[in-house]
């Protein structure tokens, strides 16, 4: 039963089902798709050039530096030390990237990962501030949860080797190479006016949401720099799932229901009331919490980082699923396909453009089949958002926005839709007259050996390139609709 639905940590959509299911024993669960992916160009920070992509067509990642392996084999170790299980599967260091490799073959909608709750770091929407040694307990209940996860992990890593996640702090990338880093010139080879006011806009709110981290703290004996918050803030917003929220884990429900018993028993002997109409109470009781917790599970969202299962990288080829299994207060991970030993094992993450991939992860999809670019069209007199997909065409939400739009359509002589199209060539036209390098100039400049100097330079140019190659797509149909009339 489909009690409702959430979205992803990291702003990008992805099913988080909230439900009851009938799964080796009825298992309460909330399930999670992933914020943080589909068919990509990958680039990794540092190497100064291209990597081969990967998954079974295309895959992507972040664009991290990348641990050897055996410091891969001392994170699973103490992975299993705090009760994960994967034995199916192992990480690995492919091409250059960490990913999830299968030991043994993966059938289709099986569970090859399980994770603990308290293996994984929470931010639980009801929860009492777990830090106010670190923060004020003030400020980190108005923070988003973004800011409250990046202070959490803050918390954690001061402690050092006495922190609960330790061995998956440890392992953590030192930094995520997105541009929020870059500099303005940087930034302006992207070649995106909305990309770079997105990446103006985040600057200027984390610098804000530090300048406040700092105002709060309450142990100021462990300096936290901007680095390092930085830090945080790109580890979370790239690796975070979110779901429906859950309620109290059971084993607190099952100690409160204990105590609850053991009171009510004893007042039942003491004042002579009859154990029915205890019991009933009790039961009056455990179905009211029942429903609130549906009733909270379609209004509020929790968030969570866990380990192992964000090893895991992304294809657009895959349907995934990742869940909170209520009754055993683990995370657990299957997908709609299978994998032979050996093969790279890839779940979604969701429906990501290129331009929140490259803000949010450092790197783009090449023929993202989720991409879109936006464009301001005038119909009629009338200025309205025209939105391409990655095959040239309008999206199906803007067809529906133009032909519900009155304003719009009103007036138009001749055909509704010879009049968008015309717009669309107008719209395109003066959207690549805008850029300050052609598609051909790009594509001169990536087959020149030698000419892009560094990583950033390579990801501009593949970005930039794949958002003219989507305009250029839309012009060139365009412009044939338009002959045939």
């Amino acid at each position: 039963m489909v009690l409702g639905v959430g979205q992803c940590a990291s702003g990008a959509r992805f099913g988080y089902v909230f439900r009851f299911v009938d799964r080796m024993g009825m298992q309460r669960h909330a399930s999670f798709c992933r914020t943080s992916l589909h068919p990509a160009l990958i680039i990794v920070h540092g190497t100064g050039g291209r990597e081969a992509t990967y998954r079974r067509v295309h895959a992507m990642s972040r664009a991290v530096r990348v641990e050897s392996s055996s410091s891969s084999s001392v994170y699973l170790d103490w992975a299993l030390e705090k009760g994960v299980s994967f034995q199916k599967v192992t990480q690995d260091v492919i091409g250059g990237m960490r990913g999830m490799v299968a030991v043994e073959d993966v059938g289709k909608g099986e569970i090859f990962v399980e994770l603990p709750r308290s293996a994984a770091l929470v931010v639980d929407p009801l929860e009492k501030c777990p830090c106010s040694e670190f923060v004020d307990a003030g400020y980190y209940k108005a923070c988003s949860w973004y800011v409250k996860m990046s202070i959490l992990l803050l918390w954690e890593r001061q402690k050092g080797a006495s922190s609960r996640i330790y061995g998956y702090i440890a392992q953590l990338p030192s930094s995520i190479d997105t541009p929020v880093r870059w500099s303005e010139e940087e930034v302006d080879q992207l070649q995106s006016a909305r990309l770079k006011q997105a990446v103006l806009e985040q600057k200027e709110e984390w610098s804000a949401a530090y300048k406040e981290f700092q105002k709060n703290r309450v142990d100021n004996i462990t300096e936290v720099t901007y680095d390092d918050f930085v830090w945080a803030m790109e580890n979370v917003r790239s690796r975070s799932f979110s779901g429906p929220y859950a309620g109290s884990p059971i084993r607190e429900r099952l100690t409160m229901a204990g105590m609850l018993a053991v009171v009510g028993g004893g007042y039942a002997f003491m004042s002579h009331i009859p154990l029915e109409s205890v019991l009933n109470a009790g039961i009056a009781v455990a179905c009211f919490n029942l429903v609130y917790d549906v009733v909270l599970s379609s209004r509020l969202k929790w968030f969570a980082m866990c380990p192992v299962i964000d090893s895991l990288n992304h294809s657009g080829n895959v349907t995934s699923s990742i869940e909170y299994e209520y009754f055993k207060d683990t995370f657990v991970v299957s997908t709609e396909s299978s994998y032979e030993k050996g093969q790279q094992i890839f779940i979604s993450y969701g429906k990501k453009t290129n331009e929140q991939l490259m803000q949010y992860y450092g790197f783009i999809l090449k023929d993202n089949p989720h991409d879109v670019y936006t464009v301001v069209a005038t119909v009629n007199g009338v200025e309205v958002p025209l939105s391409i997909t990655q095959n040239g065409q309008l999206a199906e939400e803007t067809m529906t926005m133009l032909e519900g739009n009155d304003e719009v359509r009103k007036g138009v002589s001749g055909s509704f839709s010879d009049a968008v199209n015309a717009a669309l060539i107008d719209a395109v036209r003066q959207e690549l007259d805008r850029k300050q390098t052609s598609l051909a100039d790009d594509e001169r400049l990536c087959n020149s050996p030698g000419m892009v100097k560094s990583a950033r330079q390579q990801i501009a140019l593949d970005f930039r390139m794949s958002q003219k190659t989507m305009l250029t797509k839309a012009l060139t149909l365009a412009e044939k609709r338009q002959k045939k009339r």
